[in-house]
């Protein structure tokens, strides 16, 4: 591996920064001139953006007001006092087990804190 000297490292350096500044010349005399600062062109240079800002603020009312509905839901469920009854819900094929698990008590799961052997 040769390195190259000092002074054609330098020389190389200033034909690439020559060479950038040309195409970024190059790119903007190319690039569409006359519309405002900071707005992109989408679709070919349509302005879409007021649309775009609709459809979210319409989008953001549709989500807080579901959140609203979703919230109203729940409390009911919960003023109404209805309480998941283990007993009354415990299906044979939910504990399926082929084998037990390698702690003390085999057939309790990690996470059932209310199981005893």
């Amino acid at each position: 591996l040769v390195l190259p000297s000092h002074e054609a490292a330098v020389s190389l350096r200033r034909k690439m920064q020559r060479a950038t500044t040309l195409v970024t010349q190059a790119v903007r005399k190319v690039a569409p001139q006359g519309r405002a600062a900071g707005k992109r062109a989408l679709s070919g240079g349509h302005d879409d953006s007021g649309a775009w800002e609709k459809i979210s603020a319409v989008s953001g009312v549709f989500v807080a007001a579901m959140c609203v509905y979703q919230y109203k839901v729940h409390m009911d469920h919960v003023k109404s006092g209805h309480k998941f009854d283990k007993e009354a819900n415990d299906f044979p094929y939910m504990r399926t087990r082929l084998k037990q698990y390698p702690w003390a008590c085999g057939d309790c799961g990690l996470f059932e804190s209310g199981c005893s052997c």
